[in-house]
């Protein structure tokens, strides 16, 4: 019977006529180019494919099985051979395993020095989960991060956090650790203190650990912040029950897109309604509330309910509201004062791009803004100001209480290098201070310099100059004169690195679109110790921000409908998507254009 059905049988579709045979398909590139390419049907291919289509989508195993599925295959391809949920499951292993060999290899080449960032969640299940992420920059200077584990925890205590961490660690091969970068919890503090100890055995921390704990800088600017909010002005409360109460019926949402229709306001989004906990929130409900104040009043015209509503005791407490212009106005003051607390932030919880360097540019503005209100007699800001003022000082008002490491990756930016710190800190702190933190500051990148300089061994020795073998051949002409000079290096032997770093030129800080790991890539063989010492440093994470994206990732993967899962598979799942995701970023970016704004969200979430 398989052999008519195979050899003979022109009705059967799965007929191979000729195994050597290809067809042109074309493959598309980006959105609006692509090429031809010959290609064969390959069951392997396509059963790989749809475990990676499993995996980055997160569907479940029992999609395989489905009617809708098995329906679109056999219209677009009748010769594959659909597995099933069991055998996709064991695909995922094998495809997770494979997936591990390759991002082991990178990160333990060439003595890869990393960065870790950690935190814990607990799934639908009541489960609590770690998440280990890996932050480096490779050889081609390019910044990565990677979900390394998503883990079974027992308990929170900081000695279970350690082991858990330590084991990860001797699993991927990891002994050189630069910093952990972890929340404020006291817990945190005790892990990091074991695991400082493990990796000075390893021999593979840098100055004996002793800059290793960074503590998230987004989840301190929340507890600020949060603190300025505790007492919530009674403007805030009265927007507040008014987009609750629009919020409650779906034909009270439609009648007030009515009114921003009428009004003739460019809005097309939702009503924020915020979580009294998350001081964000709040913000986005004032900002997005603000667009439609001229909706709001209109609507108050043409509901009768609405201001009965207000009249209404809540909680023994009759609320505020409805807004009045003044409540307007003040909202208005509260979203401009947080903005830049707000946009602060985003640039703390940024996943992919440097952080470490723009620290002290944030905290330096935030500094002079709560300094300047502090001295105003703005009653409708100064308690605000006063109670944040003071969370301030408790975290980042003492010099000594920042890990030392920002500070030098400001310096290893090169559009401020030292200039710019020390005119900031001059504005907030007597000469004599400045004097001596500048001082700590310089002997620290000093030190590293020194540290590099004995550990690493693949350091070319720096020429004199350096003249292309093109110019050589064409000294009769200008051009090539002009060339020759252009292209020659010339150094002062007195001078090291660090000394020739700070004293050359800074680059103009207004310069549109600057990438400071391009010009680290481009000066890395002007500065070959120093480039190494920036390629540790500012690889630094400020938040936890990208172990606290995957927390959404594990969310929608344990979702009600398979909590069943076990947490060796939800870490296989998390893990693999990551990794997937991260060497397809093009492709990924072209259909998930709405990611970086969902993990923005995420992140403000601590």
């Amino acid at each position: 019977m398989w052999g008519h059905l195979n050899n003979q049988c022109p009705k059967y579709p799965r007929r191979i006529l000729d195994k050597k045979q290809k067809l042109l398909s074309f493959e598309a590139t980006n959105e609006l180019s692509g090429t031809l390419k010959a290609v064969i049907f390959n069951q392997n291919d396509c059963r790989d494919a749809l475990c990676r289509m499993v995996v980055i989508d997160e569907l479940p195993f029992r999609f395989v099985g489905g009617l809708g599925f098995r329906s679109f295959c056999a219209v677009i391809q009748p010769k594959f051979v659909i597995p099933s949920r069991m055998t996709i499951a064991r695909d995922v292993v094998h495809l997770y395993n494979s997936e591990m060999e390759k991002l082991k290899k990178e990160l333990t080449k060439d003595d890869q020095r990393v960065c870790l960032t950690t935190d814990c969640w607990t799934s639908n299940q009541q489960i609590p989960y770690l998440c280990l992420t890996v932050h480096y920059i490779d050889s081609d200077w390019c910044l990565k991060k990677r979900i390394l584990n998503f883990v079974q925890i027992s308990n929170h205590k900081g000695e279970t956090i350690a082991k858990l961490i330590e084991d990860c660690l001797h699993k991927w091969g990891i002994e050189r650790v630069f910093t952990i970068t972890m929340d404020n919890a006291t817990a945190n503090d005790v892990a990091v203190s074991i695991l400082k100890r493990r990796v000075n055995g390893w021999e593979g921390s840098v100055l004996n650990g002793e800059y290793m704990h960074v503590r998230c800088c987004a989840h301190i600017l929340n507890l600020i912040v949060s603190d300025g909010l505790k007492e919530l002005h009674h403007s805030i409360s009265a927007i507040r029950a008014a987009v609750r109460y629009i919020r409650l019926s779906t034909a009270r949402v439609e009648k007030l897109s009515a009114c921003v229709v009428k009004e003739k306001i460019d809005f097309k989004g939702k009503l924020v309604l915020d979580v009294p906990t998350r001081w964000n929130s709040t913000y986005k409900m004032l900002e997005v509330a603000l667009k439609c104040q001229k909706a709001f009043e209109r609507y108050e015209e043409e509901d009768s309910k609405y201001l009965q509503y207000f009249l209404e005791e809540e909680g023994g407490k009759k609320k505020f509201g409805p807004p009045s212009k003044i409540d307007w106005a003040n909202a208005s003051r509260f979203v401009e004062f947080l903005r830049s607390f707000y946009q602060a932030t985003l640039k703390f919880s940024a996943t992919k791009s440097v952080t470490s360097n723009c620290f002290y540019l944030e905290l330096g503005e935030i500094f002079n803004l709560l300094k300047n209100l502090a001295l105003t007699n703005d009653s409708l800001l100064l308690d605000m100001v006063s109670n944040m003022k003071k969370k301030f000082d408790k975290y980042w008002g003492n010099l000594d209480n920042t890990n030392l490491l920002l500070y030098v990756a400001a310096v290893l930016d090169p559009r401020y290098k030292l200039g710019y710190i020390t005119y900031c800190l001059g504005c907030f702190y007597d000469a004599q201070t400045v004097s001596n933190f500048i001082l700590k500051v310089q002997t620290l990148l000093r030190t590293l310099y020194a540290f590099y300089s004995k550990g690493e061994r693949e350091i070319s020795p720096i020429p004199k100059s350096f003249t292309s073998p093109n110019t050589l051949q064409r000294q009769d002409t200008l051009l090539s004169a002009f060339m020759k000079q252009k292209e020659q290096i010339t150094f002062d032997e007195s001078l090291n690195e660090v000394d020739r770093y700070l004293a050359d030129e800074s680059v103009n800080p207004l310069t549109p679109s600057f990438e400071t790991l391009f010009w680290w890539k481009q000066n890395s063989i002007k500065y070959p110790v120093l480039s190494l010492i920036a390629r540790d440093v500012l690889a630094v994470p400020i938040s936890t921000v990208a172990s606290e994206s995957a927390f959404s990732t594990g969310g929608r993967i344990l979702d009600p409908y398979r909590s069943s899962l076990n947490p060796k598979t939800v870490n296989m799942l998390v893990c693999t998507q990551n990794w997937l995701k991260s060497t397809n970023e093009g492709l990924v970016e072209q259909f998930f254009s709405d990611e970086d704004d969902e993990l923005v969200q995420i992140g403000l979430i601590l």
